[in-house]
């Protein structure tokens, strides 16, 4: 019974995994923003630890367990698999940083890169310090281990966190006062996921069901402030557009694969960079019908996105 379950969590991880860069792949074919790009990045990172460092530590505990080993090579297995999956969690932090950057349309300073080196090298020598004070013996009982080790990552990705707030709220005057609220949320959001993660990763180790739901939680958390971007983008971003549409291309193209006429309004507004609630408002049709619309044009074609058939017409 508890294989089942297990079984069931880590498709349920794996789809919001898929789904969630999915999601960020599709932002980036959309809007081809930097900022985008960065998020994108940020989530392939971020549950790559969650998979080496979540469900591979607990695959091989669960393996050791089958074999009989000693708890003194599980404990060593616990410390190792987390630490080996530590730069996918420095690369995500810092694709957090560059992503309150880019968000923001500012330019890192030079001292960033430091201040990142800087964290590292504390956390470094935080965790050795610990180690040798506490001693060998301590660090190997289970329990010890595995809370100083949630409780330093935690910690540092507290920092991260706190510092992307702090770039959001230097800058936020440069959004548009009806736009902040949106910027603020999503902040709160990435926020309450961390929350979320730092309240039930110390019940990892707890029972079957319990382990199950701490491991899935932990990869919906990054996933709604993902959806509430993704359903607020067109407020804050522009999409993609022709910088240069060449007309002939673009009728050549209406002729070859069977353009119909209100197609070619959308395709003419999408080439304006137009959002798909702009141009269900200018065309006085349905947002859906827009979405509708728009599928039919990518299939037509045999494209899957925007940029695609924006850097089709571009001349």
């Amino acid at each position: 019974m508890s294989s089942l379950v297990y079984i069931i969590a880590f498709l349920f991880c794996l789809a919001s995994a898929l789904a969630g860069i999915a999601m960020g792949h599709r932002l980036i074919t959309t809007y081809n923003g930097e900022f985008h790009r960065n998020y994108f990045y940020y989530l392939i990172t971020f549950f790559g630890f969650a998979f080496y460092g979540l469900w591979v530590q607990f695959l091989m505990g669960a393996f050791l367990s089958a074999m009989n080993s000693s708890a003194e090579v599980a404990t060593l297995v616990s410390m190792v698999l987390p630490v080996l999956g530590l730069p996918f969690l420095i690369l995500s932090w810092i694709m957090l940083i560059k992503m309150g950057y880019s968000l923001m349309g500012a330019v890192p300073k030079n001292k960033t890169i430091w201040a990142h080196l800087g964290l590292l090298l504390i956390f470094v020598i935080a965790t050795w310090g610990l180690y040798r004070l506490m001693g060998r013996d301590y660090w190997l009982q289970d329990r010890h281990l595995v809370y100083s080790e949630i409780g330093l990552f935690l910690f540092l990705e507290l920092v991260y966190m706190g510092w992307f707030a702090g770039i959001i709220l230097r800058h936020l005057k440069t959004f548009k006062k009806k736009n902040r609220k949106i910027v603020i949320q999503f902040v709160l959001l990435l926020f309450l996921g961390l929350v979320v993660r730092g309240g039930t990763l110390p019940f990892y180790h707890s029972g079957t069901w319990l382990k199950a739901l701490v491991l899935l939680g932990y990869f919906l958390t990054n996933l709604f402030p993902l959806f509430y971007l993704n359903l607020h983008s067109d407020v804050l971003f522009t999409p993609v557009y022709a910088h240069l549409p060449n007309t002939e291309k673009k009728a050549l193209l209406f002729q070859k694969y069977g353009i119909s006429k209100r197609e070619k309004e959308i395709v003419n507004k999408i080439c304006e960079g137009k959002t798909n609630q702009q141009i269900a408002d200018e065309l006085f049709i349905s947002l859906q019908t827009v979405k509708d619309h728009t599928h039919r044009i990518y299939t037509k074609i045999g494209i899957n996105s925007r940029l695609k058939l924006v850097q089709m017409i571009n001349g």
